[in-house]
């Protein structure tokens, strides 16, 4: 079952609208929930167990079970057809707002509006539905083991010097860039690079009354282009079959791959695994080569509570616990939703130090997602950018996507 088929069926469904929930009382918080995550990691590392432990102290006749879900983006639509998604659950990315109600109970009541970011993103109607479990700085990480034993003194600051990296590293038996085409999921950092390449985080909405917003020169054309380039010069694995997302890390740390293009939070999964903090570097991805760095500043997965859940008051206080009481943003390298809380993460320090434009990133509009959606695009899970890469005509791929797109359009 994909996300395209699951959405129509999503799209018939009649919605219902609910009252809005006000805070949990200390009373209300019991009963056991379960928390469909994505983070497999920090469940195995057993830091879930820890935050789980520290939300029972505070609420002695709650219980929470954490199962961590591999391929959450694969797994979790089925769940969702069988209403199997748990009590506390993260939103999928290209699921239509007007379907929230449908799925999901409103978390006004906990008053966290005025006090986290991107608080509106899983805005319906006045109704919020979810909130980020995390702050993502997107970004080029690399390994200063492997950049000084190759001479090379710094990171790039423009594209050119991005590709001229990367053939000194080859040249050395590194692998430039793990692209990770055979886990697909990475790739969807390719979409977020469009709003890097664009300047504008609330590109997607705009892209709506783009024709052809594939074609030479626009920014789903300039980023597509820079990650087809690494691809067919050579400068990521080999392997493009196997999902090989644990290896990549694991390469990473044995100075075997020089560079990730992926968000802060994969930083402390590195540490985690053994690689010394001053040996990772972290800097805004160079999309041009203007010398002017752009960050883009995004939002993680969206907590959401199920409306079909016998113990609502439990899930929401989950919410509210994670993201403003646990270390769970720390620990799993994210900035704090939580506008009072800064991170530790002395890579954030060196990345903002480029002084970058700050591009924020701005939730997908229904319109776009309802047009990705008809495109046949499985936006932000990467399938469609890894046919893209693994394709030997790249402009024909392009002509191809502006047509989808467009017959996507005329049928909107």
């Amino acid at each position: 079952m994909t996300y395209f088929i699951l959405i129509r069926r999503w799209l018939l469904c009649s919605i219902f609208l609910l009252p809005m929930l006000s805070a949990p009382s200390l009373a209300a918080v019991n009963g056991e929930i379960t928390f469909f995550s994505n983070r497999v990691d920090l469940v195995t590392n057993g830091s879930y167990a820890r935050w789980v432990k520290e939300f029972q102290i505070q609420y002695p006749q709650a219980r929470v079970q954490v199962q961590g879900i591999t391929d959450y983006e694969v797994a979790m639509p089925k769940r969702f057809e069988a209403r199997n998604y748990g009590d506390v659950m993260l939103v999928p990315r290209d699921m239509p707002k007007q379907t929230y109600p449908k799925y999901f109970l409103p978390l006004n009541g906990l008053q966290l509006q005025d006090k986290i970011y991107f608080a509106d993103n899983w805005e319906y109607q006045g109704k919020h539905y979810a909130y980020t479990q995390g702050v993502i700085a997107e970004g080029l990480v690399y390994n200063k083991r492997v950049f000084k034993a190759a001479g090379l003194d710094k990171p790039p600051a423009t594209l050119d010097e991005l590709f001229t990296i990367a053939a000194t590293l080859k040249a050395t038996g590194k692998v430039p860039i793990a692209l990770n085409l055979g886990a697909a999921w990475p790739l969807q950092q390719w979409d977020k690079a469009v709003m890097g390449a664009a300047g504008d985080g609330n590109y997607f909405a705009n892209m709506v009354n783009d024709a052809q917003p594939f074609r030479a020169g626009k920014p789903y054309y300039q980023s597509l282009k820079i990650a087809h380039d690494l691809f067919t010069k050579g400068y990521s694995e080999e392997d493009f079959i196997l999902n090989n997302w644990e290896l990549s890390k694991h390469d990473f740390i044995a100075n075997k791959t020089a560079m990730l293009f992926l968000g802060n939070w994969v930083i402390p999964q590195l540490m985690e695994s053994g690689m010394r903090s001053e040996d990772i570097g972290f800097i805004p991805f160079p999309f041009d080569n203007s010398g002017k760095p752009r960050a883009i500043l995004n939002f993680d997965w969206g907590m959401a509570v199920s409306r079909y859940s016998k113990h609502p008051d439990t899930a929401k206080a989950w919410i509210e616990f994670i993201i403003t009481k646990s270390n769970f943003a720390d620990i799993a390298g994210f900035i704090p939703t939580d506008k009072s809380r800064r991170s530790p993460m002395a890579q954030l320090t060196q990345y903002m130090s480029y002084q970058p434009e700050i591009i924020q990133a701005a939730p997908e509009s229904n319109d776009f997602i309802r047009l990705a959606n008809k495109a046949g695009m499985d936006f932000m899970s990467g399938g469609y950018i890894r046919n893209i890469l693994l394709s030997p005509d790249f402009e024909g791929s392009m002509a191809y996507w502006n047509k989808r797109w467009r017959q996507a359009k005329e049928n909107f």
